[in-house]
């Protein structure tokens, strides 16, 4: 219905013709548009005023995406992956604006990538999102498996024939067997998840006896590091250091370098670096060796709950030397106990 209102009247007589108007139809809800200026009235502008209809009123609500999203899958269906290596996730098409977001925590967070790192035992959550659309999840669990394991030990690592003490085996002193080693024990564990993983055995004495010295150079693990390529090294070591040498020496400051030149002697690829406590009572060198693991935030293997309990040791051996090196048993908590580490 047209309204002709003077100009200086306009804004008082709309809000009296809407008022009335919403009164009289019991609340229905108008729309108003202003014409051209009337011919028969120069001064006056006319208002139109129309009821709005139920579409207008109750819109629709928007039609869902027309592009269903696919759930994604990972590139290989291998779940026994080389550390290090990345899970890739994959999707056959992704609509614009979608991305791949994948979670290690059962989907408590997610992040956009599609990209994920094995470096322990791990469960991947994979989905795509499209704004706050997603799309069905896959899950997967990943186990790492490790290609070469340089063990950097002293005797109880390795020790040829000593007929002098009573002993007679190449392999980890006082083991009664070349697979009842520590080393041995921890391949057959690593082979059953890779079978083609190789071993490479490294003399770290020189470091315990020679800690601290000017003439001590430390370079006998340039080439077993940077030949070999270990993607898991094992440090057993601190039995033959001098406990109260430990300060005197600054064994804490060559550790620390000895660490450091391990990592820089990698080179930058994936290397899980395991280093064990004493056996033996030798509580100035743990110390330090915590400390310094600590630091580097690596994997620490605390074996103190073998230390003076004589069930984890040979004592059939007559040679006190040999009697106090780990017997079978030794050996085989020595294993676990790394392993418990390892196999996270």
């Amino acid at each position: 219905m047209p309204v002709v209102v003077n100009n200086m009247l306009f804004r008082f007589r709309v809000l009296i013709y809407l008022q009335w108007a919403i009164l009289g139809l019991f609340g229905t809800l108008f729309v108003s548009t202003v014409s051209a200026q009337n011919t028969n009235c120069p001064s006056c502008v006319q208002l139109s005023i129309r009821r709005l209809t139920a579409a207008e009123l109750n819109p629709p609500p928007p039609p869902p995406p027309s592009t269903t999203l696919q759930t994604p899958s990972f590139e290989s269906s291998a779940r026994v992956v080389p550390f290090g290596e990345t899970v890739k996730v994959v999707a056959s098409s992704l609509p614009a604006g979608a991305v791949l977001e994948y979670s290690t925590d059962n989907g408590n967070t997610w992040t956009a990538g599609s990209q994920v790192p094995v470096n322990n035992k791990i469960d991947i959550s994979a989905r795509v999102r499209l704004n706050q659309t997603y799309s069905s999840v896959v899950k997967g669990s990943f186990t790492p498996y490790f290609r070469r394991l340089l063990v950097i030990g002293n005797s109880i690592m390795f020790h040829g024939p000593a007929t002098e003490l009573g002993w007679t085996n190449s392999n980890g002193m006082a083991a009664s067997a070349l697979d009842k080693d520590f080393v041995h024990l921890l391949m057959a564990r690593l082979q059953t998840i890779n079978p083609a993983t190789t071993l490479r055995l490294q003399a770290g004495t020189g470091l315990e006896l020679n800690f601290g010295k000017p003439t001590y150079v430390m370079d006998e693990f340039d080439e077993p590091v940077q030949t070999f390529k270990p993607d898991l090294i094992v440090i057993r070591i601190g039995e033959n250091v001098s406990d109260g040498d430990v300060p005197l020496r600054n064994l804490e400051g060559q550790f620390r370098q000895f660490i450091d030149r391990i990592i820089q002697l990698s080179g930058g690829q994936p290397v899980r670096i395991v280093t064990t406590t004493s056996v033996w009572n030798k509580p100035q060198t743990d110390a330090v060796i915590r400390k310094i693991i600590a630091e580097k935030g690596m994997t620490l293997v605390d074996l103190s709950s073998m230390v003076d309990q004589g069930q984890y040791f040979a004592s059939q051996y007559a040679n006190g030397g040999v009697a106090a090196h780990p017997n079978d048993a030794g050996m085989q908590r020595i294993t676990d106990l790394i392993w418990e580490k390892v196999n996270q």
